[in-house]
């Protein structure tokens, strides 16, 4: 399974296919992934008690799930990506980079680099996350353009986020899952 993912990684990452092209890879693609796991689904084993022989059947049955519904190769045909700095990326196969992104605030939790009050994880957490966001967003990350957009915001009355909400018809939420993981100090 790991060289027919990486088959799949060289595709969009070679650039010598037309999106016809790519979309025959990943029938090609799927046709390995079928052939692969057909045995074992076709013995059509019951579910065995905790171990790896269990864990492989979960597995094959998860991967003949996203086949069927046509999701396990949707990075390979999928478009190239303008993020709002406007630095087009192809979509990648994995989440690492939101995974490298979020590991920061993740190792301050471990190693105790946390705050002592519900209000300043919160603040912590609202702050990180921003900036993160605004990493994507400014076509340049430094200081003084952070203190730009934010001073752009108190003049418009709203951050560029939810300009983006707004320009994608995306209704705002109601409230905000991080009043659920921190609610907010006052109740």
């Amino acid at each position: 399974m790991l060289g027919i993912y990486r088959q799949a990684c060289r595709v969009p990452r070679e650039g010598r296919f037309s999106d016809a092209g790519r979309v025959r890879q990943v029938g090609a693609l799927d046709d390995e992934v079928f052939d692969w796991c057909l045995p074992l689904w076709a013995a059509d084993l019951a579910p065995l008690a905790e171990g790896p022989e269990n864990d492989y059947r979960l597995l094959v049955n998860e991967w003949l799930r996203l086949l069927l519904a046509q999701q396990l190769f949707t990075f390979v045909t999928a478009p190239p990506t303008t993020q709002p700095n406007q630095e087009t990326k192809p979509v990648a196969g994995t989440n690492n980079e939101a995974e490298r992104t979020l590991r920061g605030a993740a190792q301050a939790r471990v190693t105790g680099r946390t705050n002592k009050t519900l209000a300043g994880a919160r603040r912590q957490t609202i702050v990180s996350s921003v900036l993160d966001s605004l990493r994507l967003y400014l076509p340049v990350f430094t200081l003084s353009s952070v203190l730009a957009e934010m001073q752009r915001w108190l003049e418009v009355g709203r951050s560029c986020f939810a300009e983006g909400l707004q320009k994608l018809h995306i209704p705002a939420a109601s409230s905000s899952v991080l009043d659920q993981v921190f609610p907010h100090p006052s109740g």
